[in-house]
């Protein structure tokens, strides 16, 4: 079975809506952190039901979220698209195509500069297990911010410039600019406004793939 704990270890809360494995942990000896981990998840998922098309609301929810007190290969969180990736690393491998909050005082912390930092996580869902990774229109958006030089050097939530995370790759540009397009980032462009003057490509395409989607689902 390899290092991981077993399923059997987490107890399974429906919280907005989504599947989140809480870590036994997080509920006995960790349980205060546990009880402030819960209250903000469920904060930031109302928040996305709020914000998010209910069509694609829909795919978010089949998107699990595990719970981890400290998981030491995550930093903070991150998606799992591979299930072998999963069981060659020494991770559950019933955590493929969800979510894990990897450590939970990071999370806690993390949130307050990057506080769509949920969202950031199902929309690599929702490009891996609806649009496919290998979506033309992402990259084709992506391609084009490189080729004219955007995001080398923008302004952080801090205050200083630098590289944007966004530019990594193609995954990574469309999960960070669906932040600034619902909600706020913490690279600029750091709201909708402002990617539609920095970004009108990558806006018109996040619209097409987020607010388009609404529509055809609702014509079906």
């Amino acid at each position: 079975m390899g290092g991981y704990e077993p399923t059997s270890n987490y107890v399974i809360r429906n919280i907005e809506g989504w599947a989140v494995y809480v870590n036994r942990i997080l509920l006995t000896e960790k349980k205060r952190t546990g009880k402030e981990l819960i209250r903000l998840i469920k904060n930031k998922l109302y928040d996305i039901k709020r914000i998010i098309p209910k069509s694609a609301l829909k795919e978010l929810y089949k998107i699990p979220i595990w719970l981890e007190f400290d998981n030491k290969q995550v930093i903070c969180a991150c998606y799992h698209p591979s299930r072998e990736w999963l069981s060659e690393h020494g991770f559950n491998p019933a955590k493929a195509k969800s979510i894990e909050i990897g450590n939970a005082n990071n999370f806690i912390s993390w949130s307050l500069h990057q506080p769509f930092m949920v969202l950031h996580e199902l929309a690599h869902g929702y490009h891996h297990q609806v649009l496919g990774y290998d979506n033309p229109d992402i990259k084709l958006a992506y391609d084009k911010a490189v080729e004219a030089g955007l995001y080398k050097s923008v302004l952080y939530c801090n205050g200083d410039n630098l590289q944007a995370y966004a530019i990594n790759n193609d995954q990574e540009y469309f999960a960070e600019q669906t932040e600034a397009y619902f909600g706020t980032n913490d690279y600029y462009p750091f709201v909708k406004a402002e990617l539609m003057k920095y970004d009108p490509l990558m806006y018109e395409t996040l619209k097409k793939l987020w607010i388009e989607y609404e529509i055809k689902a609702n014509k079906q």
